[in-house]
This record gives C-alpha cells, sequence and structure tokens, in this order.
C-alpha cells in the first residue's frame, strides 16, 4: 500500500476513531421502560451545572456569562462522526411513538440551513419521533463537510429527506420559500398534521407531546405572524410586474374562479410578516393540489431584503383565494393584536430594547445562559437565535433540559388557557358561524383592547 493510499484510508477514518472515544452514559426512562443513552455534551461543556443555570442560580450565572464557551464550526468538522452508530450514540432515537396521542397527530419540519451541524442534530435529536417527517433545504454556499454530513444523517432516517437541488440563501430571504414549497411538494404524500415552516438558528421550547397537545387546540389553525409593526420594512416590489390574479394564474384550469372577470383583473393584495409559520396539512394539500402558487412565489423571490415575510402572509390573508384556515387581511390591516398572539416562533428584536445577553445578529437578540430560565416559561414553539459561536453552554443545557422532559420526566398536560382564547382561533371557530369576516375581525379586536 502506497503512502498516499494510506493517508486517505487514515484520513477517512479519523472520524470513527475520534468517535470510539466518546463515553456513553445510560439512565433508565420509565417512559421506554429501558436504559437510554442521556444527552451527549462535547467535553468543552462536561463541567458545566446546567441544573443551576435552568434554575436561575443568578450568583453561578452572572460568573458564566462573561465567559461564554463557544464552540466553531471547525470544532465539529473532520473529527465528528455522522455514521448511523454514532448518532444513535449520541441520543435515544425511539423506533415507536412515544405515547398513543403523539402516534395519531404527526408533525412535519421544513427546515432551511447553512451551517452548524452540531446543533442540527441536537435539534433533529430532541424533536424527534418516528412518525414525524423531516425536510430540509441546504445552502449551495454551505461547506462541503457540513453539506455531507447533513446527508449522513439523513441516510440513517427514513423519514428524513433532503431537496436534491441546492439554491443559495441569503439575510435578504431569497430561495427561503422556494425551498419550503419544494419541502411541501416532498411531503405531499406523508402522513402529518401540521408542517412548520423554520430555520437555521431556530430551537424548540417545545417537546414533541406539548406541540403535539398545542396544535390539538389550534385544530387547523394556520398559525402566522401578519401586520407586526416590528416588520417596519417597507414592501418593495418589481413594478414592471403584474400581480393581478390573471397574470399570476393562480387558479387552475377546472377553477370556476378563472371566469369572474373582474376578479382576473384584480391585483392581489400583497401582505408582510415573518415566514416562520405553523401550517395544517389541509393548508397545504391546497397549496399543492388546488391552486398554482409557483408564479407568484417566483415574482416575489427577489434578492430584496426579507423577501421571503411576502409569500405566506400574502396567500394565507386573501379572501379570494380562501385557503383552509385563513384569515381575511382585513385583521392585520386595522390592529397589530393579532401578530401579539404569533406562537410559532419568539423572537426578541433589537427595536424592544430587552435583549438580557446584551447580542444581536441581524438586529434579533441572541438567547444566552441568563435567559434559560424564563424560557421555560414561553408559550411559544420555537425561539430564535441561538448559536454555538455565541453560547455553547446555553444550546447544550436548553437541549439537555428538552431531552431529560422528553424521555425522563413524567408526561403532564399543557395548560390550555394559554392557547384556547388566541385570536387566530377564535377567528376560526366564528368563521363557522358569521359569514361576514370583517365583523369577525371587529369583533375579535374590540374584544381585547
Amino acid at each position: 500500500m502506497n503512502i498516499f493510499v494510506t493517508f486517505v484510508m487514515l484520513f477517512l477514518n479519523i472520524e470513527n476513531i475520534k468517535s470510539s472515544e466518546i463515553e456513553i452514559k445510560t439512565r433508565y426512562s420509565s417512559l421506554v421502560n429501558k436504559y437510554i443513552p442521556t444527552f451527549w455534551k462535547p467535553n468543552k461543556l462536561s463541567k458545566l451545572n446546567c441544573e443551576r443555570i435552568l434554575n436561575n442560580d443568578l450568583k453561578y450565572i452572572y460568573s458564566n456569562n462573561n465567559k461564554r464557551t463557544r464552540i466553531t464550526r471547525n470544532e465539529t468538522s473532520g473529527a465528528f462522526s455522522t455514521r448511523c452508530y454514532d448518532i444513535r450514540r449520541r441520543g435515544y432515537y425511539p423506533d415507536e411513538p412515544l405515547t398513543v396521542e403523539e402516534k395519531e397527530f404527526p408533525l412535519a419540519y421544513a427546515i432551511n440551513i447553512y451551517e452548524d451541524y452540531l446543533k442540527l442534530e441536537q435539534f433533529f435529536l430532541i424533536t424527534y419521533a418516528p412518525q414525524n417527517h423531516y425536510c430540509f433545504g441546504i445552502d449551495i454556499k454551505s461547506d462541503e463537510v457540513f453539506k455531507r454530513k447533513v446527508k449522513n444523517l439523513a441516510s440513517c432516517f427514513s423519514n428524513v429527506y433532503i431537496i436534491d437541488k441546492e439554491l443559495s440563501l441569503n439575510h435578504s430571504g431569497v430561495n427561503g420559500n422556494l425551498y419550503n414549497y419544494e419541502c411541501m411538494k416532498i411531503l405531499n404524500d406523508k402522513n402529518y398534521k401540521y408542517l412548520f415552516l423554520l430555520q437555521n438558528d431556530d430551537v424548540p421550547l417545545k417537546t414533541n407531546h406539548e406541540l403535539v397537545q398545542i396544535l390539538k387546540i389550534y385544530n387547523g389553525t394556520i398559525d402566522m405572524n401578519i401586520g407586526d409593526p416590528i416588520s417596519s420594512q417597507p414592501i418593495v416590489l418589481n413594478s414592471t410586474q403584474s400581480f393581478k390574479f390573471k397574470d399570476l394564474e393562480i387558479f387552475k384550469s377546472v377553477s370556476s374562479r378563472r371566469k369572474y372577470r373582474l376578479l382576473q383583473e384584480r391585483n392581489i393584495s400583497i401582505q408582510k410578516g415573518l415566514p416562520q409559520a405553523s401550517i395544517p396539512k389541509e393548508t397545504v394539500d391546497y397549496l399543492i393540489n388546488e391552486i398554482n402558487i409557483v408564479p407568484l412565489l417566483n415574482k416575489l423571490n427577489a434578492p430584496i431584503k426579507c423577501s421571503d415575510e411576502l409569500l405566506w402572509p400574502t396567500i394565507f390573508t386573501n379572501p379570494f383565494l380562501q385557503v383552509p384556515g385563513w384569515q381575511h387581511n382585513y385583521c392585520s390591516s386595522k390592529s397589530t393584536i393579532f401578530s401579539k398572539y404569533y406562537m410559532t416562533r419568539k423572537t426578541i428584536f433589537k427595536t424592544e430594547k430587552n435583549c438580557p445577553s446584551g447580542r444581536y445578529r441581524h438586529g434579533i437578540c441572541l438567547f444566552g445562559i441568563e435567559m434559560l430560565s424564563s424560557m421555560k416559561e414561553w408559550p411559544q414553539f420555537f425561539g430564535n437565535k441561538m448559536r454555538y459561536d455565541f453560547d455553547a453552554g446555553a444550546i447544550n443545557c436548553w437541549f439537555e433540559y428538552i431531552y431529560n422532559k422528553k424521555f425522563f420526566s413524567p408526561l403532564q398536560a399543557i395548560d390550555a388557557s394559554i392557547y384556547q382564547d388566541i385570536p387566530l382561533i377564535k377567528y376560526q371557530k366564528l368563521k363557522r358561524e358569521i359569514n361576514d369576516h370583517v365583523k369577525i375581525c371587529n369583533i375579535i379586536t374590540n374584544s381585547l383592547v
């Protein structure tokens, strides 16, 4: 064997050598009735006392937050094994649903990603359920090691899918909606009740069981952010393009709506909000099978700031499309109250001037160890942003908390009262009794003033 071949073989096997040295601990889970791996932590974080942090031990927290542990992507690159065997050693992936309730209510994820494989794997671990589905769109600019590791992860699980055609992602939002739509098509024949649209730096705030309980209350309601005063960037459209219904060809040939000339001559009302959403399967089916959103998607998919904030709010609030779970855009034009009850993602914007870590990325607060105790009480489904290159200890302690709650804590009912009176849910209930959507908006907004 020549020197070159020997070198290549050593390079290819370095992951396996390093992985074999990882110490795996186990703990008994009464939920699955066996010993399972505990949540694995990098050695760099082994001495961090997560219990004291989560219990809001301020003295301990403030002795650590000025010397945050950071883990760069280089530290989890070549020497971090993503063989199926090693992935499953770093945490427990159940073969069966943990509860009957979860079995009957599978969930799906469409996530746009570009870096930080370790965080992605841990996100996948703590949200994983065999009945769920996970679809990833990878930024074409991501480094090859990251891409390889994500593809290795996908090869280990039959319910993980990666979009074949890679596109460029950036902070402007370009191609973000397109990736969402491609995932919707991939998941079209899959069984799920709700689809989450998420991004690279989002983290779960709830266990799978908690999400199922909450979304059963939503009962077909789209959770979306519309009319948010924080989203102050003006809507910018290409003035040379037509947004008339006839030019968007949004109604398929079999649709009776194509016959209404006045409607065809109308411009679709462009709305704005955050792209992260929780969408019922019925809505996704309608988007894929009943209407044609591709021309509108392509026209809005422009390399301008916040371009990904237009498509879904426009579609989900249009009175002529009436997708399942829709809400009239009159509501968001009249009041910002609906945006205050948006639950898919907790975000602290710089304009709010309330960031305990004192650090921001793209105008959004980075979550650190001083926030974990508060995060336990947040009602939202996911949070943004957490990053290994800012506070690796915060991510590990938080993920371990969710992992332990998922496998080692008694099952508990969520506080349903937090969600039952949310305006978006009340709107869907009133739709069954009242045909006048403007009236519904007024009833809800007046009751909340």
